[in-house]
């Protein structure tokens, strides 16, 4: 693994030097980058040094972007229950990620931006947090993070694990280079038999797997999140409350907001009290999703500016242009639409969230990066799937002329959520298991 490793720094540097136009760009229309982006290269900030030096061995926790992120610190406050001593370290890797963890990071854990894998600022970090252990969430597969933590005989595990067809098959296929990679986890926690299947491809049948089911299930409750309806108030103030139907089209991509506004404009006239919160996944996509608004004739607010000026008068689709909200506006809907896909889109998006809300829940076919959980809600018949915009149009139809059918399928959802609970104690036990066992 060190000749591997050694490779993979000689050519990191050349990699990263064509990709850091891009990077860059990508962080900029995200907004924020500046603040924190020396510690992406191990540079931190003289309260930061302190602040990280006075943890106790932390449990430093890596998550990727938001859904990652929300798992994270739910486990960190699972965890925290039956060791209260324990202190921590969340490393993201978005600047979406790093604003939702500001805003709901727990007592005595530290937030950091995960070093660019290349042995130095990785080194830099390591020494800096000196961690007890390294839970990685989900998939991100760094080898230098990895391969430096296990020379430092720190523990190292994969939780939430979540294999899609494409990052397994890159895997098996490079199998020369991930086996030895793989091997150097203590433990690996994933949400399915097939995750399981997947890790086997790679490290043969002995691998320490163990399936563990979804974090995403035991997520924040529904009583613990602040609705969003005072801020429906303001956007549509030319409507009663007792007489807006709310639909929320939560973490949307590009294509699918021509397709749901096509669908808007043809309800419009049949559901006179029907209006839109318009979430799309990503915020830098505000001003397009905005020229598709106008495109389509549709008179909108956005988010950012409601108590700044007051929104048009008779305000039909609210854009919901921040970040961290998601779940509020979730709690406020009368039903929900879960972004990604359609419209050519397949990854899909967490449908567990709506359901914490006893909510009326819709997506497309193209749910492939959440299976399990779509598979469940499905045989539970807890969720409704549309094949395409005809289909979308008279399932939402059907929902929207009837009030009792929405409760069922909520209740069915929230009955689903409750079901099966209990990944986060599942995972938890195997990590006890792996390093004391």
């Amino acid at each position: 693994m060190i000749i591997k490793l050694l490779i993979y720094n000689i050519l990191f540097p050349v990699a990263f030097v064509l990709y850091l136009p891009f990077f860059v760009r990508k962080l900029m229309r995200r907004g924020g980058w500046r603040r924190g982006f020396g510690e992406r290269f191990g540079f931190f900030s003289r309260d930061q040094r302190n602040r990280l030096r006075e943890l106790r061995r932390p449990v430093w926790l890596h998550a990727v972007s938001v859904g990652e992120v929300v798992a994270a610190i739910g486990f960190i406050e699972y965890w925290r229950q039956t060791r209260p001593e324990l202190d921590f370290v969340l490393s993201t890797t978005t600047t979406t990620g790093h604003r939702m963890a500001q805003s709901k990071l727990p007592e005595r854990t530290e937030l950091i931006y995960s070093p660019i894998d290349f042995f130095l600022p990785v080194l830099r970090t390591l020494r800096l947090v000196n961690p007890r252990a390294l839970i990685i969430f989900e998939v991100e597969i760094w080898p230098s993070l990895i391969t430096l933590a296990a020379g430092r005989n720190i523990g190292i595990a994969l939780v939430n694990g979540r294999f899609s067809d494409r990052s397994a098959c890159g895997y098996a296929r490079h199998r020369w280079f991930f086996r030895s990679l793989f091997k150097l986890f203590n433990c690996i926690c994933v949400q399915s038999d097939a995750d399981a299947d997947r890790v086997r491809r790679v490290m043969g049948q002995s691998a320490p797997v163990y399936v563990c089911n979804t974090m995403k299930f035991d997520l924040t409750p529904a009583s613990a999140v602040d609705s969003a309806t005072p801020l429906l108030d303001q956007a549509f103030s030319d409507i009663a409350p007792d007489q807006r139907l709310v639909w929320v089209a939560g973490s949307t991509h590009a294509g699918e907001e021509d397709l749901l506004l096509r669908i808007f404009n043809n309800l419009r006239s049949q559901f006179p009290g029907l209006r839109l919160v318009l979430v799309p996944r990503h915020s830098e996509r505000t001003a397009r999703v905005e020229q598709c608004l106008r495109q389509h004739g549709l008179t909108y607010c956005r988010r950012s500016l409601l108590g700044q000026s007051p929104p048009a008068a008779d305000c039909e689709v609210l854009l919901v242009d921040t970040t961290g909200e998601l779940m509020g506006f979730y709690a406020a809907a009368d039903l929900v639409y879960v972004g990604n896909s359609m419209a050519g889109n397949q990854g899909g998006h967490n449908i567990i969230e709506p359901a914490l809300f006893e909510k009326a829940i819709v997506h497309g076919r193209g749910m492939n990066n959440f299976r399990l959980v779509t598979a469940l809600f499905k045989q539970e018949k807890a969720c409704m799937e549309a094949a395409d915009e005809e289909e979308l149009q008279t399932i939402l139809t059907g929902l929207m002329e009837n009030p009792g059918q929405r409760a069922k399928l909520g209740r069915a959802a929230r009955e689903v959520v409750k079901k099966y609970r209990g990944a986060m104690a599942k995972t938890l036990s195997c990590l006890e298991q792996c390093w004391n066992g």
